[in-house]
């Protein structure tokens, strides 16, 4: 019953390339004609001023805390660079696709929320560290300090910034089709270069329903003008689709 609930809806993945191809894949295998419109570029970031004094001082570290995949991925390309390792270490991530990813690489998680939030990850390493440790935050240039700012007072938190998050600069509005039933947003970012790249056609998208992966990113999506907005309970990719299915599948039950 599932799979027909997304037959013939048009919905549109904002991520980008590299990400979104599973659930690309996912969202066609329920019937749906997916079609990327990827508004974001990761890349390597340039290597921080600061870089060269986090590898001296990496054994004083206690706490790594990693708030996305991407963070997880460049940060161990960081690591292997500069002949480092995470052993004798505490790890914390902030979803499961994040502890996954580490856990690819031989890495075990010690801490993860049951909400997969940055807010929720936050408050509950303020319970779990000691007065004074220090702790390490790979994450991207457009990333909160979410972290930083719960543990300021308790804990000495160094931020590195190892991916760059920047508005696709070859992405053409005429690969959007012409109708869209649903748009598809896993970040904040993805919603403010969505924005920017359709420019003064973004009015002709605001009644389009827009599918948010959490709260944040819809409290983004709401405050840009888009007014039919779905909150996916579980901020991952499975909990998204989840959400569309509902959306779809409303007074077809």
């Amino acid at each position: 019953m599932n799979a027909s609930l997304l037959t013939g809806k048009t919905i549109v993945v904002t991520r980008a390339v590299e990400q979104s191809r599973k659930l690309l894949s996912r969202l066609r295998e329920e019937g749906a004609e997916a079609v990327s419109f990827p508004v974001i570029r990761i890349t390597k970031a340039n290597p921080v001023a600061s870089a060269e004094e986090i590898r001296r001082e990496f054994d004083a570290y206690e706490w790594v805390v990693f708030t996305s995949v991407n963070g997880v991925r460049y940060f161990l390309e960081w690591l292997q660079a500069v002949k480092l390792s995470l052993n004798n270490m505490k790890i914390a991530a902030v979803g499961r696709k994040t502890a996954e990813s580490l856990k690819r690489q031989g890495i075990y998680v010690d801490l993860i929320p049951e909400r997969f939030e940055g807010r929720e990850l936050a408050a509950l390493l303020k319970r779990k560290v000691t007065p004074g440790s220090r702790v390490l935050v790979p994450k991207g240039n457009l990333a909160k300090s979410t972290i930083k700012n719960t543990l300021a007072g308790k804990a000495d938190v160094t931020e590195m910034i190892v991916y760059e998050t920047k508005k696709n600069p070859v992405l053409d509005t005429r690969q959007l089709p012409a109708k869209v039933d649903m748009l598809l947003f896993m970040s904040p970012s993805s919603i403010s270069f969505f924005s920017e790249t359709i420019g003064s056609r973004l009015a002709d998208y605001q009644d389009v329903p827009a599918a948010c992966v959490g709260p944040v990113t819809a409290a983004k999506a709401k405050a840009t003008g888009f007014r039919k907005l779905i909150t996916a309970n579980d901020y991952t990719e499975e909990g998204i689709i989840k959400a569309v299915r509902i959306f779809f599948g409303k007074g077809k039950q």
